[in-house]
């Protein structure tokens, strides 16, 4: 990330038009409802021209989705009660037709799986599951001739990074719309958009909060692309709500130096674990020896990510569970991008709501283990992983 896009980050969404006045932080406009004195501003508002009713658009929300749109370099941004609810957003938007086909990761996050697959068998839409890092993923997207394809930057659990801009390269002569999850990276490390993707996804419950208590989802994109998720968000009601929005606003303020710290410690708590004679493997696009790392760092911007994966030797569901429970910085957690270390079982937590067959096919194991890095000491960090390793292997 620049030192433009780093000063961004700290003054995009400052202000609102209409007033001399701006608030260093802007403050939160909790009012569902607005009334104007003219009948005309009533309905310019209600054309979207002001703020006239917070499901159809409100000033935290908007304040928020100009900041993300400015650090994903977009001409536009639409926000969201949720990531889940973002991904929906995709799939509404697009012209489904029975014989239709959607491609996603095989070994991408599984509850959009389980979304798109219920979406899909109601649509009569075929669901095609690519590993997308495979040579010939561009060759099966050009076959296919997909109606939408989804890529995620770093795949949820197993941390593999494709080639975006092959990938976006297959859907433009594919005509097909390509969607890319940023989450993992974020807009610090990847900008989605510049390597060719239609639309770039965050789930801002993550790192653009960074702080584990707002829960959000953003698109971006053209304008000629958002303006009809927009539209489409009145009718839905998935609407952020001011609370959120203004909590992941002050959370983004600090995205650059949050995202740097992260970064580094995931680095350093790869290399600690890679040493571990317990471990089957260790995970990192940093790391010379994942498949990806040098796509990774083609197209992964200020580091290699905030993620670390790792699998121990010999390890199932119970000796995961005695691992969890050994724990003592890094605390058990079904989500990612806090301050703190959080960490889960990726079989019983991301990959739930995949079937055994599935995990399988993605090669999401029980002994896979993922790690959320935070911004304590990374040798404490990486000390707490092993000790509690050691303890969950008997040793």
């Amino acid at each position: 990330m620049s030192t433009k896009q780093k000063t961004v980050a700290v003054h995009a969404g400052s202000r609102l038009t209409g007033s001399k006045a701006v608030p260093v932080m802007p403050p939160i406009f909790p009012a569902a409802v607005n009334w104007f004195d003219s009948s005309d501003d009533l309905s310019d508002a209600l054309d979207g021209k002001d703020y006239a009713y917070a499901r159809i658009s409100a000033p935290n929300a908007a304040l928020l989705e100009e900041a993300v749109a400015a650090l994903e370099g977009a001409e536009a941004c639409v926000a969201y009660a949720s990531g889940m609810a973002a991904l929906r957003s995709l799939f509404d938007a697009q012209p489904w037709k029975a014989g239709d086909v959607l491609v996603m990761p095989t070994d991408g996050y599984g509850v959009t799986r389980a979304l798109y697959k219920n979406l899909c068998a109601r649509w009569g839409v075929e669901l095609r599951p690519l590993d997308q890092m495979s040579p010939d993923a561009p060759a099966r997207i050009r076959e296919w001739r997909p109606r939408l394809v989804l890529a995620e930057s770093i795949s949820n659990p197993l941390l593999r990074v494709p080639d975006i801009r092959a990938l976006a390269q297959a859907c433009r002569d594919a005509g097909a719309v390509f969607a890319v999850d940023a989450t993992f990276p974020s807009p610090f490390g990847q900008r989605a958009l510049e390597l060719g993707a239609d639309y770039a996804v965050q789930s801002t419950s993550k790192w653009l909060n960074g702080h584990s208590d707002a829960l959000g989802g953003t698109v971006s994109g053209s304008k000629a692309r958002i303006d009809p998720l927009r539209s489409a968000r009145i009718l839905s009601g998935d609407v952020l709500g001011p609370f959120e929005a203004w909590l992941t606003l002050r959370g983004l303020r600090t995205l650059p130096v949050r995202m740097k710290a992260h970064n580094e410690h995931a680095a350093h708590v790869a290399k600690r674990l890679s040493d571990s004679p317990l471990l089957e493997r260790v995970l990192y696009p940093g790391l010379a020896s994942h498949p990806d790392h040098a796509v990774a760092a083609r197209v992964l911007e200020g580091g290699f990510g905030p993620m670390v994966a790792f699998e121990i030797k010999g390890a199932g569901q119970k000796e995961g569970d005695r691992f969890l429970e050994a724990l003592r910085v890094a605390k058990p957690g079904p989500s990612l991008g806090d301050v703190g270390t959080l960490v889960m079982h990726a079989a019983s937590a991301s990959a739930r709501r995949m079937t055994p067959q599935e995990r399988a096919q993605a090669g999401i194991r029980d002994s896979l283990i993922r790690v959320s890095v935070g911004l304590e000491d990374p040798d404490d960090v990486a000390d707490d992983l092993l000790a509690a390793v050691a303890k969950g292997a008997g040793r």
